[in-house]
């Protein structure tokens, strides 16, 4: 594992975040879910991903920190209000983002929480009353630094335009999907992508200010793990969840897929390492989320550290340049 630091965050972030794994979020699995994270910890992990919508998840995490004593060396990125996500009734103002914060704190049994991302946004609210009580938390130590998930450029500028007027601090820090595979479709609401060219603006805002991005569904929600292979013959629905297929099944996603198929066979290395390091050369300060469970997958994840792309190979897999003369663009 690599790891680095930011600033106002005393432990070091690892290179990648793990995310909550579904047996945290259940009592009947949560002995699983300390293996699993047991297997991070000890694969090199210190960056660890949950919410206060995932409920029992956040318990889950905060007692196995307790219990081994790791708190210390652990980086907590923990997420609140999320209004407009299916089944959220969260109401977007500074009273929800200090309920939930102070909930999540009692939930993880810890005093602060290094990173605390907003889920979620409301465009339709200004966002002074939310930037005004981010402050007082961080002010009071419960929180070190803060930023957003789904949330657009536009209205991370809004939230830091607020900040600097009034002498506060702003977002440093957010946590948007991004992959190799372009986000289609939001099944479930308000979500955000890095990906796609309508996209490119808020990629180089985020390159130029080097503000770290703590992406989800690095691996496409599993669409980019190798479960499903484009030429097994099997049908995609037998390989991964329904909710993978809504965001990201589509030809050009397939087309991508296919060559890091291809670029991991010549590499000796595993499809979901190939996008990890598409990923990892982004010109951005990119901590990837992933969310394995064995160890094996836990090792391969973090083996995609070692593992280098050429310029020319990364944009061959995005279909933009040419490779070994042949025209690679999957449109044309």
């Amino acid at each position: 594992m690599k790891y680095s630091f930011l600033e106002g965050i005393p432990s070091p972030l690892s290179a990648l975040t793990y995310g909550t794994p579904w047996t945290a979020t259940r009592e009947s699995t949560r002995a699983e879910a300390f293996k699993s994270y047991d297997r991070a910890w000890d694969a090199g992990f210190r960056t660890f991903d949950t919410a206060h919508s995932y409920g029992f998840g956040e318990d889950t995490l905060g007692v196995w920190l307790a219990s081994r004593k790791h708190r210390q060396e652990a980086v907590i990125l923990d997420k609140g209000c999320n209004p407009g996500q299916k089944g959220s009734n969260d109401i977007f103002c500074g009273k929800t983002v200090r309920e939930q914060a102070e909930e999540s704190l009692r939930r993880l049994r810890t005093d602060h929480l290094d990173l605390y991302i907003l889920h979620r946004d409301d465009p339709s609210i200004p966002v002074d009353g939310i930037v005004d009580e981010l402050n007082r938390l961080k002010e009071e130590g419960k929180i070190l630094r803060f930023g957003g998930s789904n949330w657009t450029l536009d209205r991370v500028c809004q939230a830091n335009d607020y900040a600097e007027k009034h002498g506060m601090d702003g977002f440093t820090a957010v946590s948007p999907a991004y992959s190799l595979a372009e986000y289609i479709r939001d099944p479930w609401g308000g979500s955000v992508s890095l990906s796609g060219e309508q996209r490119e603006a808020y990629r180089k805002w985020l390159q130029a200010k080097q503000i770290p991005v703590f992406c989800y569904s690095s691996l496409g929600r599993g669409y980019l793990s190798g479960k499903f292979h484009t030429d097994s013959g099997r049908p995609i629905e037998e390989c991964i969840g329904k909710g993978s297929i809504m965001e990201y099944d589509a030809p050009q996603n397939r087309e991508r897929l296919r060559r890091a198929e291809i670029l991991a066979a010549e590499k000796n290395a595993t499809v979901s390492q190939v996008c990890l390091a598409w990923l990892l050369r982004q010109p951005m300060s990119l901590f990837p989320i992933v969310a394995p469970s064995s160890r094996e997958h836990i090792l391969d994840n973090v083996g995609a550290l070692d593992l280098e792309l050429t310029e020319e190979e990364a944009l061959w897999l995005c279909g933009c340049d040419k490779k070994d003369g042949k025209n690679t663009d999957p449109t044309a």
